[in-house]
């Protein structure tokens, strides 16, 4: 890449080319963003993100535009949290603002749903664990403004990457506290998934399997450090 990076989003195109956007480079937070060609195999500079961010979210937009939302700039006394949200248009190569969240978070999740909104869960504010978030946020991208979003069962952060559209068109939220949770687009609503099973919950990963259930792997957090633990959801 032309920069090195930690906490940045990854966001794959519709023409196959990647987005890479912010994160925590050698001076800070970073704004820049670059894309990687899968024809060329190289990394070039494209627009700036409007703010410098990391530990924010990133997914494409069923109409090929890539939303950016939250993270934060700083560390620890210097920290600044955000609520503001931007899209990156492959066309132009431009970010442009869109509304805000209704609450500044990090460390929080995204994915589109069936219809095109996107569903935001979980983060947390600057006292991270103690800030932890049970709140979420849909976005339209027709709008591009955000409304609130049914409250989560649990509060959950450091989950990133652990929703999972399920065939059903239920939404798994595997990820950021001990027990996962559905949330049904259709009557707005979270359910946890039963079961005896006390997860890891931060930074674990997830891959959905060909029986329409997903695999849950590993993380940290609720009194302990990395896991080798496994988990089935089974529909």
């Amino acid at each position: 890449m032309g920069a090195a990076r930690a906490a940045h989003t990854a966001t794959a195109l519709p023409d196959g080319r990647v987005l890479i956007a912010g994160g925590f480079v050698e001076k800070g937070s970073a704004k820049g963003a670059e894309r990687y060609g899968l024809a060329t195999g190289r990394f070039s500079p494209t627009g700036s993100m409007t703010v410098a961010r990391e530990s924010h979210m990133g997914v494409r937009l069923l109409d090929g535009r890539a939303l950016i939302a939250g993270g934060h700039r700083g560390r620890r006394a210097d920290i600044t949290l955000y609520a503001s949200a931007e899209i990156y248009d492959p066309a132009s190569g431009a970010f442009s603002r869109a509304g805000d969240m209704r609450i500044r978070r990090h460390k929080h999740d995204a994915v589109v749903l069936p219809d095109g909104q996107v569903l935001i869960t979980g983060g947390s504010d600057e006292g991270d664990a103690r800030g932890v978030c049970d709140s979420s946020e849909l976005f339209d991208p027709k709008t591009e403004t955000f409304t609130a979003g049914p409250t989560m069962k649990l509060g959950r952060y450091k989950h990133a990457g652990s929703s999972l559209v399920l065939p059903s068109g239920l939404v798994l939220v595997a990820g950021g506290a001990p027990q996962a949770e559905v949330y049904d687009p259709r009557n707005r609503t979270f359910v946890l998934v039963p079961g005896d099973a006390r997860m890891a919950g931060q930074f674990s990963a997830v891959a959905q399997l060909r029986t329409g259930g997903a695999l849950i792997t590993g993380g940290y957090g609720n009194g302990g450090g990395p896991r080798a633990s496994a988990w089935v959801y089974q529909r």
